[in-house]
This record gives structure tokens, sequence and C-alpha cells, in this order.
């Protein structure tokens, strides 16, 4: 198929539409914990890998160095996670979740799996795995 003539079939498009309609269904599911899509990503990393240095949580929900900053200094400011210094290294800031952000992170935690079955409904277990290995590729 042209997609010169067909826009609709261009991998950008269906990527963009994907990752939208992705978006606001994890934004559904965080809605009613206070917490934005982004908010509650950073709060499922810190909950399944413990503390981290800042930049390696930035890169994990794949924030650039400005935004992974903003949603830390907001989700600090509500009291869950608390920045230190690294105990190995002065320079390097590590992000701890406080024990409110661990029980609103196991809380998030909680809701992934049901919102990816959610997400996926309708699409078989062979093709979820295909999906998920087909995105990896890229």
């Amino acid at each position: 198929m042209d997609i010169s003539k067909h826009p609709n079939e261009c991998i950008f498009y269906l990527l963009t539409r994907a990752a939208r309609r992705g978006s606001r269904a994890f934004k559904a599911a965080m809605e009613d914990l206070g917490l934005t899509a982004v908010q509650g990503r950073v709060l499922n990393q810190l909950w399944v890998r413990g503390d981290i240095r800042a930049t390696e949580l930035g890169e994990q929900c794949e924030l650039d160095s400005a935004t992974i900053t903003g949603v830390l200094d907001r989700l600090s400011a509500l009291s869950l996670v608390e920045r230190r210094q690294d105990p190995s290294d002065r320079r390097v800031a590590r992000v701890y979740l406080t024990p409110a952000g661990k029980k609103l992170a196991e809380a998030v935690n909680d809701r992934v799996v049901p919102a990816n079955t959610a997400f996926l409904e309708g699409m078989t277990d062979t093709e979820v795995a295909e999906l998920k290995r087909l995105l990896k590729q890229l």
C-alpha cells in the first residue's frame, strides 16, 4: 500500500495513535490516585527498582532531564519522594520513596497489570507477545 496516498497507514501515525491511546488508558488508571500518568510511571519504576539515581530514573521512564526534574520536584513537594546524595558519589542524587510514596507506589503497581490487560483487550496472548517483540525492535 502506498502510504503517500493513505497517510493513516504511515507507521509514525499508527505509533502516535497507539501511544496516545495507551497514555489515556494509563492516565485513567492513575486518576483516582491523584497522579498523572508520568507520575505513576515514575513511582512504579521506584517501586520495582528501589532507590535509583535520578538520571537513571529519567532514562528508565524515557524522560529528559528537565522533565524528570520537574516530576521529582512535584512528587517531592507531595512528600512522596526524596532526593539524597549518593553515598559513593556526592555529586549524584538518588531518589527514594518516602513511606507515603511507598504506599502510593504499591497502589500504582497493583494497577499496572489490570491497566495493561484492559488496554490490550481483544488481542490474543500470541498477538500481545508479537506486538511487544516488534516494539522492542524499534
